[in-house]
């Protein structure tokens, strides 16, 4: 049986991010470290249901800085 792709492995926590629309997301370092994995927070701050690697390098220039230094922009 094979296991996770590296850019679903958590490694750890990183922060929470929010997006243009106002969705909250948590973020963790991954198996591959080209990749940030992005789970959805509920409004009611539960869990969300979609985890989803996100490439780096597609990030927004102050979200990556930030998130390369552990800050989020959400609180």
């Amino acid at each position: 049986m094979r296991g996770f792709a590296p850019e679903m492995q958590v490694k750890h926590y990183v922060a929470v991010v929010k997006n243009s629309r106002g969705s909250r997301f948590r973020v963790f370092e991954t198996g591959n470290p080209k990749f940030y994995l992005f789970s959805t927070i509920a409004p009611d701050g539960r869990e969300g249901d979609m985890q989803f690697p996100i490439l780096k390098a597609n990030l927004r220039a102050d979200i990556r800085q930030a998130l390369a230094h552990g800050w989020g922009n959400s609180l």
